[in-house]
C-alpha cells in the first residue's frame, strides 16, 4: 500500500462519491427543481402563500448542497432584500390620490377585442363543473407567480452566475419600472370594474377558491389593487424564458408555454385585463432586450468571459 493510499480517507458509506454526484449542474437541478416543486405543492395545497421570504428559506438546503453556501449568500440576499423592499412600496401607490383608470381601460378592452370582454368570456364559457375545476387550477397558476422567477432563478445560479446576475437585475429593473408606472398611472382589474358597475359578467374567483395564509411580513404589507397594467404576472415567466434560453435553450420553451398558461388563468380569474397581459409580455420583452444591449456590454460582471476578453484593457504608461 503507497502512503498516498495510506492517507486517503475512507468513504465507507459512499457519502462524498454521492455528493460529489449530486453537486455536478445536471444532477443537482433536477434534485433542486423536484425538492422545490414538491414544497410549493405542499404549500400551496396547505393555504399557505408562496411568498418570497419562504422561498428564500426553502432553497438554503439546495445551497447547502451545492457547496456554495456563502456564494449563495453573496448572491441572493441582496435580491432578496431589495425584492422585498420593492414589495412593500407597492403599499405607497394607491395613497398618492391619482384616481385609478377604470372607465377608459374598460372601454380600450372592449374596443381592442372587438367588443368583448375576455374575461366575461372565459367565465360564461366554462361553468358548473369545469369551471371550478380550471378555477382551482387558475389559482394554483396564479400563486406561483413568486416560486417560478426564484425557482428559475435558482436553476441558472447552479448552472451560470453571470446569467443569473443578469437575471436578477433585469427582474428588478422590471419591477421597479412597473412601479412608477403603477404610481403614476393605477389601473383596476376587471373585478374591481365589476364592483364599480362599469362592467358586468366578472367574478373575482380568488375570493372563490383556496385560501391562503400570508407569512407575518406579507402580512404588514397592504396589496395594491390598482396595479393591473401592465400584468408582472405576466411579464415575469416571459422574463424567466428569456433568461433561460440562455442555459437551458431546450426546456426554456416549458416557461413560454407556461408564460401562455399564465395569461389565460390571471384572465379566466378576473384579475387582469387581456390588454394587461399583452402589455406584460411587451414590458418583459423590451426590459430583456435593453438589459442584454445596452446594460451587459457596460458592467463587468455583467458580461460572459468571451465578452470580457473581448473588451481589451486600459493600461496606463509608466512614464
Amino acid at each position: 500500500m503507497t502512503a498516498n493510499a495510506r492517507s486517503a480517507p475512507i468513504d465507507w458509506l459512499g457519502v462524498s462519491t454521492v455528493l460529489r454526484r449530486a453537486r455536478r449542474p445536471g444532477p443537482l437541478v433536477i434534485i433542486s427543481l423536484a425538492y422545490l416543486a414538491s414544497a410549493t405543492a405542499i404549500m400551496i395545497w396547505r393555504g399557505i402563500s408562496v411568498s418570497p421570504d419562504y422561498i428564500l428559506l426553502l432553497m438554503v438546503p439546495v445551497a447547502l448542497l451545492s457547496g456554495r453556501f456563502l456564494g449563495f449568500l453573496r448572491d441572493w440576499i441582496p435580491f432578496v432584500v431589495i425584492f422585498l423592499g420593492y414589495e412593500a412600496m407597492r403599499d405607497i401607490a394607491p395613497k398618492t390620490g391619482i384616481a385609478p383608470h377604470v372607465t377608459d381601460i374598460a372601454s380600450w378592452e372592449h374596443t381592442f377585442f372587438g367588443g368583448n370582454y375576455p374575461n366575461a368570456v372565459l367565465q360564461a364559457a366554462f361553468t358548473g363543473t369545469l369551471g371550478r375545476v380550471l378555477a382551482y387550477l387558475a389559482t394554483v397558476v396564479y400563486f406561483m407567480h413568486f416560486a417560478i422567477p426564484f425557482g428559475v432563478g435558482l436553476v441558472i445560479w447552479l448552472v451560470n452566475r453571470t446569467q443569473f446576475l443578469r437575471y436578477s437585475v433585469a427582474l428588478m429593473g422590471m419591477s421597479f419600472l412597473a412601479f412608477f408606472i403603477f404610481l403614476l398611472l393605477p389601473t383596476a382589474p376587471p373585478w374591481y370594474a365589476e364592483n364599480a358597475g362599469v362592467i358586468h359578467g366578472v367574478t373575482k374567483l380568488l375570493d372563490t377558491t383556496l385560501p391562503s395564509y400570508i407569512s407575518p411580513y406579507y402580512h404588514l404589507l397592504n396589496s395594491n389593487p390598482v396595479a393591473a397594467f401592465p400584468s408582472l404576472h405576466a411579464a415575469y415567466p416571459l422574463l424567466s424564458f428569456f433568461a433561460l434560453l440562455g442555459v437551458y435553450r431546450r426546456a426554456a420553451w416549458v416557461l413560454f408555454g407556461w408564460s401562455l398558461l399564465v395569461g389565460f388563468s390571471v384572465i379566466y380569474l378576473g384579475e387582469h385585463w387581456g390588454i394587461d397581459v399583452l402589455a406584460g409580455w411587451v414590458f418583459a420583452t423590451l426590459c430583456w432586450l435593453a438589459m442584454m444591449r445596452f446594460v451587459v456590454p457596460h458592467v463587468g460582471v455583467l458580461r460572459g468571459p468571451a465578452q470580457r476578453a473581448a473588451v481589451p484593457e486600459t493600461r496606463h504608461a509608466v512614464a
